[in-house]
């Protein structure tokens, strides 16, 4: 038999019903005819006064009129929206739960009808290019699926970032938006922000985050995105500031200024400060263009590109960080030229957490003056799954030192291998059976999954082919369960109503997960926390994607332990994880596995470079009907923090916060 696993595989991402529209039917409004692209002078193309600056002060003025210059193109907008309508319609796997009309709180994010919402992009007349394929991402956003986007270089190729970036602490027991920092360095930081564009900042804000933020479907936590915060930098071995999806953004602003309206008490006179704050843009490659003729040609085109093959040809899917990734090339050049002025990105250094341990997802704190604690920091779940030996390194660590209380701090987390997932409950909790920490799941069945699933199972090369059966546990098989040997999984589906509408998918199935070296499960056993709940407790501020969702539910829900959310609304609840019910592959893993399959790719490619991400496999959890992703009671965590000005900028901290609260 030829094993099959997903270890590897990435979790960070039906037959149609007769209403939905098929590929035919679904065209772009044919007003605007094709244009042919005129090359024009210095004075004249947008793009050609952008692209003289190379990369240096440059104007928002300056990308949005280039943006704006590019010509639709009627044949490139039909093939995008049908190839993108039809990706969410036959293998996205959350197409009906996204209807779901009333979700429960932490959540709260309307029902959305991905395949008609496309369709209406479809028929619209546009005229921009640019407003084509920004629509189509706003179309995907609304999911708030962290796993899914659509995402074309052409219009992500500079990224913006204000001089202030702010959060929401409370203090005396108000929360206001203040500036957590000025890039400036005009002495803003603390000052409130009572306004921003003549509206309320923090309705403001709030509001931005609800439309604009899709990391989670709770607002607290798209909150929490949108603001600064801090995140560990494995480079630098440091706590950085980071300034939040609000005043760092990836895409074209709104407009080209944020007006605000300060409130200072260490400023006289104490009247309101008044500032109109333009954009900084930096480039996020050094693709040389002239005019819009090249800018095309050179950015957004797509050259050839070949699948990333496994060793016997079957198609790979990639490895990467489950989160949306922000651009860091905007911060590291923001951080240069910050230093030069002697106002670099601050590190965070602690006085009391000891650094013991560090690896490429986790770092170990050993408090100095509260010796039988410690923080395990996973900040990653993006590294090889060699990291439980570093996890290994710093619970022993602990141990020598006589630690036996634990904070797992996941802020930030956007996720990763799952393997690496599975590999850090276990440490924690060790199995009992074979799959205590394994979801159940099932799949989206469609024509074209069942021919892949025909052509892939127990191919010699298996284990890149998320369509091959083999690699799934058959949970009604007599007796243990045990991998599938034949492709019932494919082609025995069940039908499964959802919100009106009726879709196949397979039965109820599991991933297959190799267990922990006996090595390991050893060293593990003898920890005084290990198997203790009590011993153990989970810091997030909702920013816990993916894989960390996975940790999340299983010691909160399955070996409970109790779990702190920090941030969002002042007396609200908030998440401890988001997007953890699902698996995520890109429209070029479709292409891939396919052709590795020697099979043709039912979806048409796109000619602009791209990035289109999906959901394809949904989790559940333990006896549960409702898919993990939409099920809202398991995200809530049992204990709330607000921020302060102290605990945002320090997390040891925060920390001790936490400890004092937990361990009285």
């Amino acid at each position: 038999m030829v094993s099959f696993t997903l270890n590897n595989l990435i979790l960070s991402a039906t037959l149609a019903a007769a209403t939905v529209a098929t590929l035919s039917s679904v065209t772009l409004a044919s007003a605007a005819p094709a244009v042919h692209i005129l090359r024009g002078t210095a004075s004249s193309d947008p793009c050609t006064r952008l692209g003289v600056k190379n990369g240096h002060n440059i104007k928002y003025k300056d990308v949005a009129d280039c943006y704006q210059a590019i010509p639709i193109d009627r044949n490139l907008a039909a093939t995008t929206i049908n190839t993108v309508h039809n990706l969410f319609r036959d293998y996205y796997v959350f197409t009906d739960s996204a209807l779901t009309p009333r979700v429960p709180a932490p959540f709260a994010s309307e029902p959305v009808d991905i395949l008609k919402a496309l369709k209406k992009i479809g028929e619209r007349k546009y005229t921009s290019d640019y407003q084509f394929h920004t629509d189509v991402r706003h179309a995907v956003d609304t999911l708030r699926d962290g796993h899914a986007s659509y995402d074309v270089t052409c219009y992500n190729n500079y990224s913006f970032e204000q001089n202030l970036s702010l959060y929401a602490p409370v203090e005396n027991g108000v929360q206001a938006l203040r500036v957590y920092r000025d890039n400036a360095n005009r002495g803003y930081e603390d000052c409130i922000v009572d306004k921003i564009d003549g509206k309320p900042a923090l309705a403001h804000i709030r509001a931005w985050a609800t439309k604009r933020v899709s990391c989670s479907h709770d607002v607290n936590a798209r909150q929490n995105c949108a603001l600064a915060r801090q995140g560990y930098d494995v480079k630098k071995a440091a706590f950085l500031d980071e300034p939040g999806e609000f005043s760092y953004q990836s895409y074209l602003p709104e407009k080209e200024y944020v007006d605000y309206e300060l409130r200072c008490s260490n400023k006289k006179p104490s009247h309101p400060i008044r500032l109109r704050e333009e954009w900084h843009v930096y480039p996020q490659s050094e693709i040389a263009f002239k005019d819009v003729g090249s800018y095309i040609a050179n950015v957004c085109l797509k050259g050839e590109e070949k699948p990333e093959l496994g060793p016997q040809g079957l198609s790979h899917p990639h490895r990467r960080n489950l989160a949306i990734p922000i651009k860091k090339r905007g911060l590291e050049e923001e951080e240069a030229l910050a230093a030069a002025a002697g106002m670099a990105r601050r590190r965070r250094e602690f006085g009391d957490a000891e650094k013991l341990v560090s690896g490429n997802a986790t770092v170990f704190y050993h408090f100095k003056t509260q010796p039988d604690t410690g923080v395990m920091v996973v900040h990653t779940f993006d590294a090889q799954d060699t990291e439980v030996n570093t996890v290994l390194k710093g619970l022993t660590a602990f141990s020598n030192r006589n630690v036996t209380k634990i904070l797992v701090d996941f802020q930030g987390n956007g996720g990763g291998l799952i393997s690496l997932s599975s590999n850090l409950v276990q440490m924690l909790f060790p199995n009992k059976q074979p799959r205590d920490a394994s979801y159940e799941a099932d799949l989206r069945v469609t024509k074209s999954v069942q021919r892949a699933a025909a052509a892939g199972f127990m191919a010699e090369d298996g284990g890149y082919n998320i369509y091959n059966a083999n690699g799934y546990y058959d949970l009604k098989s007599a007796g243990p369960a045990r991998q599938y040997d034949n492709n019932d999984l494919f082609t025995k589906p069940v039908n499964i109503s959802r919100n009106g509408r009726t879709t196949l998918y397979t039965q109820k199935t599991a991933m297959y997960f190799d267990p922990l070296p006996k090595n390991i499960l050893n060293a593990v056993a003898k920890f005084p926390w290990t198997g203790r709940r009590e011993n153990i407790r989970i810091l997030t501020d909702g920013r816990c994607g993916s894989a960390c969702g996975m940790v999340s539910y299983f010691w909160t829900t399955t070996h409970g332990v109790e779990a702190y959310s920090i941030g969002g609304a002042k007396g609200e609840d908030l998440s401890m994880f988001s997007f953890a019910g699902a698996s995520v592959l890109t429209l070029k893993d479709i292409h891939d596995t396919y052709s590795g399959l020697n099979l043709t790719s039912p979806l048409e490619d796109l000619v602009y470079k791209n990035e289109v991400r999906f959901s394809w496999l949904e989790l559940y959890g333990k006896n549960r009907t409702t898919p993990l992703e939409y099920d809202a009671e398991l995200y809530r965590s049992k204990h709330r923090l607000d921020y302060t000005s102290a605990n945002a900028r320090s997390r040891e901290v925060m920390w001790k916060e936490v400890v004092a609260d937990a361990w009285k």
